[in-house]
């Protein structure tokens, strides 16, 4: 695998839309003609979510609604989060997925900046993913979750900007836009949770299908939804400038990064002009400026790992050969900070840990580039020093995943079932909530024939990405496996009745 992700893809993403835009195009065509149909084969698979669940980002400036409590009375947060989950779990099972726990820890840390100094996200849920497509765009939805396309992480410069949209999408959730949305356009509009959850599942199957049927009946109330969202976006506009003062970024950087944006806007003639609801208006722009002049300036510097994770990126959804093209003849010298990252992501070829072994000392031990020789190392067939690579490197940073997870694979490829189960046992006390582990302990079981814990862990894995059904088969397949003393089969039972009264519950939000 490493020999993938660290090749390095260099290829320069064309800044096409605003983050949160509808009007998404491959960022690696020109013609007008290509971009529609990019905008288009995308929008089959991602319209829904963005229609039923989320807000964009664009908007013109429209007078603030008022905030009260009347929305909950129509979607509670228990409904909120019921249709998150819903939505996660299919989002989860789409191959754009992005699990590089790197890149997701890294977004999800800028995000957690963010949220701690913000009162009003308190005692909620928030979870920051990642979509593999090379469009410029991110969303919120209902339960606290945040997605962010990999395009639009490596058209951002800095951190500063990438936290301008998620501090923007962050004020989405928590001024429940969904819930006020959904009250006010309900007379236009009136899709139960049922209806939701079926088009999400509909567009899965025939994304033409689902995608022609909602548009033919509903594009009238999905325009009036759109239009009368505009107040919602001046309103996570100033709030989320306020979450990058408070959080030590540049907020300056929510102004730059929309104004780089709005030079696109010419790639989109021949879109469906009901699509084209929330152009990156100069209006909005003066008024995110003005926010701007009471805010004294400071200057921001990112810390190594954003361009790092942007170089990571790179290597991740490219090729060797782009890499090798993109990063050929640079002179590149591990002494400066602003080279580092390249290395990083040129670190596949023939001087890649002669490289490394200078980076280090430059880098001050950075977790990322421990974890980039160890998995080196794995993939050169050196399981033993690889796995003493990720021993020493857990001694300095035993919460990073990438770490943990890399060591725990080569346990297990080394056919050390029962002490990577053991290592793996004791992640688990730290971080219940960590599917991935779950995964990994499934397969320590397996390899000592250990079924029915085995298929219980898969449960839990299946449990924790929010696919109950599965994770019910699971469970009863467990039981049927044969093996197992009475505790352990007790055990099963008793989850396979939690798990039966959960799916009931989100059975009945779904009739609501």
């Amino acid at each position: 695998m490493a020999r993938r992700w660290v090749a390095g893809l260099s290829a320069t993403f064309t800044m096409c839309a605003s983050p949160c835009e509808l009007k998404c195009v491959s960022a690696m065509v020109l013609n007008k003609k290509t971009i529609v149909l990019g905008y288009h084969i995308f929008m089959k698979r991602i319209f829904l979510y963005l229609l039923v669940y989320c807000f964009t980002i664009n908007g013109n400036a429209g007078d603030l609604p008022d905030l009260g409590d009347s929305s909950a009375n129509y979607l509670s947060t228990q409904d909120e989060s019921a249709l998150g989950r819903q939505v996660m779990m299919e989002i989860r099972s789409d191959p754009a997925y992005f699990t590089d726990p790197e890149s997701v820890d890294f977004v999800n840390h800028v995000a957690g900046r963010l949220l701690a100094v913000s009162e009003d996200a308190v005692g909620m849920h928030f979870e920051v993913f990642i979509l593999q497509d090379p469009t410029l765009n991110a969303f919120a939805m209902p339960g606290g979750y945040i997605g962010v396309h990999t395009g639009l992480i490596l058209a951002a410069e800095n951190e500063s900007e990438l936290a301008s949209v998620l501090a923007h999408e962050i004020s989405h959730v928590t001024q429940h836009h969904v819930a006020r949305e959904m009250e006010a356009q309900s007379q236009n509009m009136p899709l139960t949770l049922a209806a939701m959850a079926a088009a999400l599942l509909a567009a899965r199957s025939s994304p033409d299908a689902a995608v022609g049927g909602i548009m033919g009946a509903q594009a009238g109330a999905i325009q009036a939804q759109l239009n009368s969202s505009r107040g919602y976006e001046r309103e996570a506009d100033r709030l989320g400038i306020q979450r990058l003062v408070h959080s030590g970024y540049d907020p300056r950087a929510m102004w730059t990064f929309f104004e780089k944006l709005q030079h696109y806007d010419s790639f989109y003639e021949g879109v469906p002009a009901f699509l084209q609801t929330h152009p990156l208006t100069t209006e909005r722009l003066a008024e995110i400026q003005n926010r701007l002049q009471n805010v004294p300036y400071r200057q921001v510097q990112d810390g190594p790992n954003f361009q790092m994770i942007r170089s990571r990126i790179k290597a991740l959804v490219g090729t060797p050969n782009e890499a090798v093209r993109s990063f050929a003849g640079e002179e590149l010298n591990p002494k400066y900070p602003q080279d580092q990252p390249e290395i990083y992501g040129y670190a596949e070829y023939t001087e890649a840990l002669q490289k490394l072994d200078s980076i280090r000392l430059y880098a001050k031990v950075n977790p990322m580039f421990l974890s980039l020789n160890a998995a080196i190392v794995h993939d050169e067939g050196k399981l033993e020093l690889a796995l003493d690579l990720y021993r020493q490197a857990l001694a300095q940073y035993p919460d990073e995943r990438a770490l943990n997870y890399g060591f725990i694979k080569t346990m297990l490829d080394l056919h050390r079932d029962q002490e990577a189960l053991n290592f793996i046992h004791k992640r688990i006390s730290y971080n219940q909530q960590d599917a991935k582990l779950y995964d990994y302990e499934a397969r320590g079981f397996a390899a000592l024939n250990q079924q029915l814990l085995s298929h219980q862990a898969l449960a839990y894995y299946y449990e924790h990405m929010d696919n109950f059904s599965a994770a019910l088969d699971q469970l009863q397949i467990a039981l049927k496996a044969g093996d197992g003393d009475f505790y352990q089969k007790s055990s099963v039972e008793a989850q396979i009745n939690t798990l039966k009264n959960v799916l009931l519950a989100d059975k009945a939000n779904r009739k609501k």
